[in-house]
């Protein structure tokens, strides 16, 4: 079993520095209550990655969440403590395990850790909705190669019915609110972030609208 002595968490964060390779949303944010809901969210959306790759993305969100619940940053020392201790926590919790790599550590996230990030995220798919719709529609095209990657092609896909997107063919879906922080944050924990895009549309086919307009007054999505 790794241990403290052998892992080093706290002195390999010493050369590390704060940066997002993705940004959860508000609502995201605001239902991680922890420095190691954070990392563990964090470390589902990057996928297998080294400690060295996976440290600076924790250090990024866990600052972003102090700053929103307490309206200041923390100093470089503390921010490094509690990344340190996030990662140590859910080591010993059974969420991650962590595996040689050179000189490096590789972070694994266990079966546990997808149970507990699927929890933490379960409610909080919703497209924030604005005040004024500005008639225009946002596209999503999600062309998932299935015979690799089913699973994420699968979650993806309930996922989207479950926010209220109509279903314009197979792999396109229509909805009227700008969804890219959701859908971004989606493909990535499902690693197919390469295989969606989001676009916006200034104008739709007349059947399409319409198929669309009634589709989401079905579903209660408009």
């Amino acid at each position: 079993m790794t241990n403290k002595s052998h892992l080093n968490i706290g002195k390999m964060l010493k050369a590390q520095k704060a940066g997002e390779r993705f940004s959860l949303s508000e609502e995201q944010l605001a239902t991680l209550k922890r420095t190691a809901e954070v990392a563990l969210a964090v470390i589902a959306v990057i996928g297998i990655a080294t400690l060295v790759v996976a440290a600076p993305n924790v250090l990024g969100a866990i600052d972003k969440l102090f700053i929103k619940k307490h309206r200041r940053r923390l100093r470089t020392s503390e921010l490094r403590e509690k990344t340190s201790q996030a990662f140590y926590y859910l080591k010993r919790s059974g969420l991650i395990r962590l595996k040689k790599d050179g000189r490096d550590w590789r972070v694994l996230l266990t079966s546990l850790g997808t149970k507990k990030i699927n929890k933490i995220f379960s409610d909080v798919r919703r497209i924030p909705k604005p005040k004024k719709w500005n008639k225009k529609w946002w596209l999503v095209a999600a062309d998932i190669p299935t015979k690799n990657y089913r699973q994420g092609a699968d979650l993806l896909r309930r996922k989207l019915k479950e926010l209220g997107f109509c279903p314009l063919q197979r792999t396109l879906w229509l909805f009227p609110y700008d969804p890219r922080i959701e859908i971004q944050f989606l493909s990535d924990l499902y690693h197919i972030s390469q295989f969606v895009t989001v676009m916006e549309v200034n104008r739709l086919d007349k059947n399409d609208e319409q198929k669309a307009k009634l589709y989401l007054q079905t579903n209660n999505a408009w």
